[in-house]
């Protein structure tokens, strides 16, 4: 070939290569210049920084006067006046927390609607078999956990043990003698209770009430002499003299109640925590709940929030969504685990 289309063959090679890489070069600059491209991002951002522009609805699963309400309606007030937009809460009750649980599930996914979740629905219903009008990890996205705290295993002044070790002498000592109250079957009460009863082969006898409340009345009169409290309800109770506080049933001992061992020096590895933290409907914009968890962590980590929750006895986590996913799927593990173990069934 001669000299002269030798070279005119490689240069028309050599723009036949160059056409092919210079859509790739070309696309980040030409791209962005069309009509429509990076729309959809834009109007993402956007609607991430002006959120919220209206009313935000928080949904508490339980009733008013709870723990879960009380701290439902603190966060409200908190995030109202960061956000400069009425924030309300609405509670959502029955079948266990479901009823609540389901309704953020089948929200809209625009941030407007949150759930600020207690555990027990989350974690303990669906490890029961119990059959739920939701699916907590198909239809929920976690954002944040705000707090978390232990229970506490009291009994009347009539029972005669004033710690754990004396307390867990007398119910093996007297098999099938004593009975406990719970806030229902399947509760964080009930489950932490069997959990001791299996790993300390215990004989005791469940019974189960509609609500904390009505299990309560029947431990301060001794008709049902023992069961596991909230912590925060269980300070007054116990500051009081009108219960005996035998064990908490997180990893250490609680500041507030410093006499009451952790159940966990008995009983290594023993931990049942009841968390109180935010959900969204699943669908909901990953830059809104970045938001969200953004503004909840301002208040979690200002020292007065942490030193009003360490009040009640329960301590401020604040963590990431990944964080909150895993911690959920600890608990349900674990609970799967302890409802084999106790051979509990739901009602």
């Amino acid at each position: 070939m001669p000299p002269v289309l030798r070279a005119l063959r490689t240069c028309l090679l050599s723009m036949r290569r160059m056409l092919r890489v210079l859509p790739v070069l070309l696309a980040p600059v030409v791209w962005p210049m069309l009509p429509g491209f990076g729309c959809a991002q834009a109007q993402a951002q956007t609607a991430t920084a002006a959120f919220p522009s209206r009313p935000v609805r928080i949904i508490v699963q339980y009733p008013p006067g709870g723990t879960p309400d009380v701290y439902g309606r603190v966060m409200a007030g908190e995030l109202g006046a960061l956000w400069g937009q009425p924030v309300m809460v609405e509670n959502r009750t029955g079948a266990a927390g479901a009823i609540g649980t389901d309704m953020v599930a089948k929200a809209v996914p625009d941030g407007y609607t949150l759930l600020f979740a207690a555990d027990a629905p989350i974690t303990i219903s669906p490890s029961l078999g119990i059959r739920l009008p939701y699916d907590p990890i198909r239809d929920l996205v976690p954002v944040v956990n705000v707090a978390q705290g232990p229970f506490t295993l009291m009994v009347h002044p009539s029972v005669p043990a004033r710690d754990l070790r004396a307390w867990l002498a007398l119910v093996r000592s007297q098999p099938g003698k004593w009975s406990y109250a719970s806030s229902g079957n399947g509760s964080n009460q009930h489950l932490a209770m069997e959990w001791i009863r299996t790993a300390g082969h215990l004989e005791l006898t469940h019974i189960p009430y509609k609500g904390f409340g009505q299990a309560l009345a029947d431990a301060l009169s001794g008709q049902v002499p023992m069961l596991f409290g909230g912590v925060t309800a269980s300070i007054g109770l116990i500051q009081s003299g009108k219960l005996i506080g035998i064990g908490v049933s997180g990893s250490h001992r609680v500041a507030v109640l410093p006499d009451v061992p952790a159940i966990a020096e008995e009983f290594p590895g023993f931990e049942v925590l009841a968390w109180y933290g935010f959900m969204a409907p699943a669908g909901t914009s990953r830059e809104i709940i970045r938001k969200i968890n953004a503004d909840v962590l301002t208040i979690v980590r200002r020292p007065d929030f942490r030193a009003r929750l360490a009040r009640d006895g329960i301590d401020a986590v604040g963590n990431s969504p990944e964080e909150f996913a895993a911690q959920i799927a600890r608990d349900s593990a674990q609970w799967t685990k302890v409802i084999k173990a106790a051979g509990v069934k739901p009602d």
